[in-house]
């Protein structure tokens, strides 16, 4: 079986959402491409660019551009799959320019501020990072909890690049780190208690938040998912007027929910568990070949060491049984 990724498999669009931001112009090809499955179950194999695989559709201008900018970050495709590619792009008049890749983020490079929109958190030079985390530490209290997320997350990247150490607190800060749903869960029914105290009619929206993390799973690993959380916190807390009590009896929406010290980015979704990174890249190849398959894992590991980020966009395509095996035989490892 082939497990290479096209716009017929790609599970979520995830890749496509990378493709997209390291080809901006292929954007516009992207939102104009009918990308319903059954846009390509009743095409014929000579539709595709290879046609062996039913891989790399090329049946409209929209998706032979997609289909080699697909084509471009897969592991292996053959010569004339490639040829075939650059055929169709020519005849539909797609030229090269279409995948020229978007210049640095300001942010990954040279940011000036941590905040652009509000030209706040100057760091135009890696010196200017200690004092930078300062401020942001010191006036973290008056900021939004999209603020925070922003200028932590920005602060973070930019520290990194440069080798600059942060406090250890940063990254929970900005919002980089695991929600403990335990953890959660009491902060909530501190709430709740705060809330009843202060005889607010909030506190049964605390308590019902309290029970919606019982029995759940032991960690919120997507950002996106905790910063919402955080928001309705942050919202729940102004309602009830628990502001107050914030660095006293409550911590702030961003410290409850980005609860641990644990980084989000050391850590990657295996079905319902989560593995650490580093840990997968000790594994040996030979794990790699017995769980997946030969094929699957020279992509992976194409230098006998798994590559995480490829790893992380061919899970979701495999198919439910091996994705389950697959956890179960990665928990030894996690212990």
């Amino acid at each position: 079986m082939n497990h290479v990724i096209d716009q017929s498999c790609d599970a979520g669009f995830a890749t496509l959402r990378t493709l997209v931001e390291k080809y901006p112009t292929l954007r516009t090809f992207a939102k104009n491409a009918n990308l319903d499955s059954s846009e390509f179950e009743t095409l014929s194999s000579d539709s595709f660019a290879w046609p062996a695989e039913r891989k790399f559709p090329i049946h409209t201008p929209q998706h032979t551009a997609l289909s080699v900018g697909y084509s471009k970050i897969a592991a292996e495709v053959p010569k004339g799959v490639v040829s075939m590619l650059e055929k169709a792009a020519e005849i539909y008049g797609i030229t090269p320019s279409v995948f020229e890749e978007a210049k640095a983020e300001k942010v990954a490079a040279s940011v000036d501020y941590l905040l652009p929109s509000r030209k706040r958190f100057r760091v135009s030079s890696p010196a200017d990072v200690p004092l930078a985390e300062e401020a942001y530490r010191m006036k973290y209290a008056q900021l939004s909890v999209e603020d925070r997320a922003e200028a932590g997350n920005n602060l973070v990247n930019y520290a990194k690049k440069h080798e600059v150490p942060l406090h250890p607190s940063t990254k929970k800060l900005a919002g980089l780190t695991l929600t403990s749903t335990s953890i959660f869960k009491d902060w909530m029914g501190a709430r709740a208690e705060a809330a009843m105290q202060a005889k607010s009619p909030l506190a049964s929206a605390f308590q019902k938040l309290a029970e919606e993390y019982t029995n759940v799973e032991p960690f919120v690993y997507d950002r996106t998912d905790q910063l919402k959380l955080a928001a309705a916190v942050s919202r729940l807390d102004k309602e009830a007027g628990l502001t107050r009590h914030y660095g006293r009896k409550l911590l702030t929406p961003i410290e409850t929910v980005f609860n641990t010290d644990i980084p989000r980015d050391s850590l990657m979704k295996v079905g319902s568990s989560l593995a650490n990174k580093e840990m997968l890249r000790q594994i040996p190849l030979t794990f790699w070949e017995d769980a997946l398959g030969a094929d699957i894992a020279k992509e992976v590991a194409p230098n006998g060491t798994v590559n995480v980020e490829t790893l992380e966009q061919i899970i979701p395509t495999l198919p439910a049984d091996l994705r389950a095996a697959l956890e179960t035989q990665l928990a030894a490892y996690n212990r």
